[in-house]
């Protein structure tokens, strides 16, 4: 599903895409937030699940996306497949079965359940961030799995753990790794904050002293705590880099024993402070180059 728009509470939009691998006996799902269509996402997106999954189909049915075929299979013509999406199958020995255009009982098993998927759009204008809508997505894909099938009768999680067994098993770790997203390892330090190319970016305070994950993925950094993903930030050139609620938070423990409108006085102040910071750094860079 694409170009799917989400408002979140304070108004602000999300354009974003899910992404969907189901196995066709169990019908065992897997959805994610994808915020681009490019390949790259594409092959990140299909080699964390595949890693998920424990293993690999013989075939997966695709669609005509412009990222896995160069040419749409029709009734009359086989298509093409893009080369890189070929090279991505092989690597992996996985089988590459196109789903004939306008034909839509060809995805029958991937469209019916991806209905589902309009349970996140009840959400809309109800979320504060990204944060929260990728955990919901993760929240609604366990339910999915959990409940009876109309297809089966039985819940996806039981089939699967049988149909896992006839998994081919996954290529070697470098592979998995070639086609995922740069990931760097990252410690919080004691302001909530991690390094990424020499700028501070914050996570929330609970994560304080924790070693993250950080996916860098066109332009955005996608913070992970295990499997978790706990913030998201846009690459910047500012030195310092605080999301107003981890501010907030952060402020709140530098100021205990003080009330709730005194600590928020006290991060406007703060905040205001960084911002010129950030502006003489800038100016002063400037002026070296």
């Amino acid at each position: 599903k694409e170009d799917l728009k989400f408002s979140f509470r304070n108004g602000e939009e999300f354009i974003f895409n899910v992404g969907s691998l189901i196995l066709s006996a169990s019908r065992f799902k897997y959805w994610a937030v994808c915020p681009t269509k490019s390949q790259a996402y594409l092959f990140d997106f299909l080699a964390n699940a595949l890693e998920e999954l424990g293993g690999v189909p013989q075939e997966i049915l695709i669609d005509n996306a412009s990222t896995m075929m160069d040419k749409a299979r029709t009734e009359r013509s086989a298509g093409k497949v893009n080369p890189k999406f070929q090279q991505f199958a092989d690597d992996f020995g996985f089988k590459i079965v196109p789903c004939v255009r306008a034909r839509p009982n060809t995805k029958a098993k991937v469209e019916n359940p991806m209905r589902i998927i309009d349970e996140i759009m009840s959400y809309n204008g109800l979320l504060d961030n990204e944060e929260q809508l990728y955990n919901k997505m993760q929240q609604i894909t366990n339910e999915a799995n959990s409940r009876i099938c109309q297809a089966t009768g039985i819940p996806p999680i039981l089939v699967f753990k049988k149909e896992k067994e006839h998994l081919l098993p996954l290529p070697n770790d470098k592979i998995c790794s070639y086609y995922k997203n740069t990931t760097i390892n990252a410690k919080v330090n004691s302001n909530s904050l991690f390094r990424y190319k020499g700028n501070l970016y914050s996570v929330p305070i609970d994560f304080i002293g924790k070693s993250i994950v950080v996916k860098v993925i066109d332009n955005n950094l996608y913070v992970y705590y295990g499997p978790k993903l706990i913030t998201l930030h846009t690459v910047s050139n500012e030195k310092i880099n605080y999301h107003d609620g981890h501010h907030l938070a952060m402020m709140g423990l530098t100021f205990k024993n003080s009330d709730q409108e005194d600590v928020k006085n006290y991060a406007a102040k703060h905040l205001e402070e960084m911002k010129k910071f950030n502006e003489q750094l800038s100016t002063i860079t400037g002026e070296l180059t």
